[in-house]
């Protein structure tokens, strides 16, 4: 049903041209189960997946597309059949590797599941890496991977369980190897424990994807409240913590975002639009650029769709637009956030991100009918450029501006006209940043 390395391989100049720049794949390791989460060996590629030579050639041909590319470190549990694990049911209390586990009773019975789990999941027993040994194994792991095939970086997942030794232990071994790795932390909510300047990089915003849900997917909740929502998550963090946030709309424990919408495209497309307009790092789970949609896992983790004939282009051009709108905009990518519009009534949200010489306010309406309000020009603007999305036709309109042939009677502000399920984007220039 999956692929694996090769096809990855194969596929590399599609994920590439959509404007991707780092790819994390889920767990590669050898593993019984399809998904992978029950690791037995930790320095094996799970054959069904490939070889060592095939992820090597991965790693190469990514790094060579100017991308880069993480894998995901399942340290908090491990697969009933991992060695050491196994060691600890055959041998009970006497085995070397007792420790590693949180057993309750001998001996070990997964009927009875007398040991910590995941999940309450028998399969996956809980590590205890708070002992020095199991913690010095999963640094092990770490830089073997980084360091014999030059991967970026590293995912952790149930981050949020490990223990804040463990996460301070592993940032300073895995910077050690490589000094600019990328470290990402799975959470469900808070991530500030996982993100101290000494423990992750980033985490997985699911709080962004929830508020998301509730207002475009949903339709449960109002502007003011969804804007409440995006403002509290940001609050959470400092600004440089929030610039590197793992921004969402689902992933492989979640149902697809089209299918919480009910199918509805047009909402799928303005989500979108927010993601790759919103402070973060916006992050594409396969198959949504073509409008792959299905239930919780299982049905998530669907195969890609690659007859060309059952893709939906539109919408992968809309996803390919949109990124590169955002990775030519300063602002967009690491400007500051403010709120400028909350129309309940019109379901209407507007925000600005700005940086020095560079502004874009950013205008979703999620409403059935067309609105029409006044918005401010920056006093220092030189150059205006307003480029409109529509998401029930999938047209994308570009006009540059010069600043005079915009303005109202009302000096500084200029008038919008925002057609029924549609965004605009307007970039605002200074001379100065005109001329770099």
């Amino acid at each position: 049903m999956g692929g694996n390395i090769p096809g990855i391989l194969e596929k590399l100049d599609y994920i590439s041209s959509l404007g991707a720049t780092c790819l994390y794949l889920t767990p590669i390791f050898r593993a019984p189960s399809n998904h992978k989460y029950d690791t037995i060996d930790y320095f094996e590629i799970d054959p069904g997946f490939g070889t060592k030579q095939d992820f090597r050639k991965l790693v190469e041909e990514v790094h060579r597309r100017g991308m880069r590319i993480i894998l995901d470190g399942v340290f908090n549990h491990c697969g009933y059949y991992w060695s050491k694990f196994q060691d600890v049911v055959q041998k009970g209390k006497t085995s070397e590797y007792s420790d590693w586990f949180f057993i309750h009773k001998y001996p070990i019975s997964a009927d009875d599941r007398n040991y910590d789990c995941v999940g309450h999941y028998r399969w996956m027993p809980k590590i205890n890496l708070s002992n020095p040994k199991a913690r010095d194994y999963f640094l092990s792991v770490g830089k073997y991977w980084l360091r014999e095939f030059k991967i970026d970086g590293w995912r952790l997942d149930v981050a949020d369980e490990l223990p804040t030794s463990f996460l301070e232990a592993f940032a300073a071994a895995m910077r050690e190897e490589k000094a600019d790795c990328i470290l990402l932390g799975e959470t469900w909510g808070d991530a500030e424990r996982l993100v101290m300047g000494n423990r992750l990089d980033s985490a997985m915003n699911y709080l962004f994807r929830d508020a998301l849900v509730l207002w475009l997917a949903e339709q449960k909740v109002s502007v003011t409240e969804f804007d409440h929502l995006l403002n509290s998550s940001l609050a959470l963090y400092p600004e440089e913590i929030a610039h590197r946030m793992y921004n969402l709309l689902d992933s492989h424990d979640t149902a697809r975002f089209l299918y919480e919408c009910g199918g509805d495209k047009k909402r799928l497309k303005l989500a979108v639009a927010l993601q790759m307009t919103y402070p973060g790092c916006p992050a594409i789970f396969y198959g949504d650029e073509i409008g792959l949609s299905a239930e919780n896992d299982p049905g998530c983790r669907l195969a890609m769709e690659w007859e060309e004939s059952k893709q939906d282009t539109e919408l992968y051009r809309w996803y390919q637009r949109l990124i590169s709108i955002r990775m030519r905009s300063d602002a967009l990518v690491s400007g500051d956030f403010q709120t400028v519009f909350c129309d309940d009534g019109a379901n209407v949200y507007g925000f600005s991100r700005t940086v020095a010489g560079e502004q874009s306010l950013v205008l979703l309406n999620a409403g059935v009918k067309a609105w029409n309000g006044t918005a401010s020009i920056p006093v220092w603007a030189l150059k205006i450029t307003e480029i409109t999305l529509d998401s029930k036709t999938g047209s994308i309109q570009t006009i540059d501006y010069p600043r005079t042939t915009v303005l109202t009677a009302y000096q500084g502000n200029f008038d919008v006209e925002l057609p029924a399920y549609s965004v605009k984007i307007y970039h605002f220039i200074s001379k100065e940043k005109e001329q770099l």
